[in-house]
């Protein structure tokens, strides 16, 4: 009796965590933003496109927050509609954002420069990595290749949904 109780409830933990995930699919606003790979092949984890974006390292002039930008913060990058119908950078800040599209990320590192005496905030994410198919690797290994990322949005969760190259 135990045995199937105990399998009963694993079952539901199961069928609550696919709801979730579909849930999120189903429901989840969609925007694209672009990207640059950066090293677009790693062999020891397989076919993966990493890629850079212009949020990845940004100077204090980006920051909008309230308070000053810290190790281990957590904070939003704010995108705005460019005249392509792709989203693009527009600023960072600490403040959840109402109106705007956004993805939550977190303070790497904040360092000073020596040359004009700017902070720069290095930002990590969850969007700088995705899955190749083995028969896309052709189009998609090309050194400083640009791509359209679309990413999937809600709440503070964000996922690539797909990354299309650019032309």
């Amino acid at each position: 009796m135990k045995l199937i109780l105990l399998s009963f409830i694993q079952l539901i933990l199961l069928l609550s965590l696919l709801g979730s995930i579909m849930y999120f699919k189903q429901t989840a606003d969609t925007f694209k933003i672009e990207a640059e790979s950066l090293d677009p092949i790693e062999p020891l984890f397989g076919h993966y496109a990493a890629l850079s974006y212009k949020f990845d390292e940004i100077t204090d002039k980006d920051w909008k927050g309230e308070a000053k930008p810290k190790e281990g913060q957590k904070i939003f990058i704010v995108f705005k509609k460019s005249e392509k119908g792709l989203y693009v950078f527009d600023f960072v800040t600490d403040q959840r954002p109402d109106k705007f599209k956004y993805i939550s990320a977190e303070i790497s590192y904040v360092y000073d420069t020596y040359d004009n005496g700017e902070k720069v905030i290095n930002i990590s994410h969850n969007l700088d990595r995705f899955y190749i198919p083995e028969h896309q690797m052709n189009e998609y290994n090309q050194p400083g290749q640009d791509y359209i990322v679309t990413i999937k949005h809600k709440k503070d969760r964000a996922v690539v949904q797909t990354v299309d190259v650019s032309n």
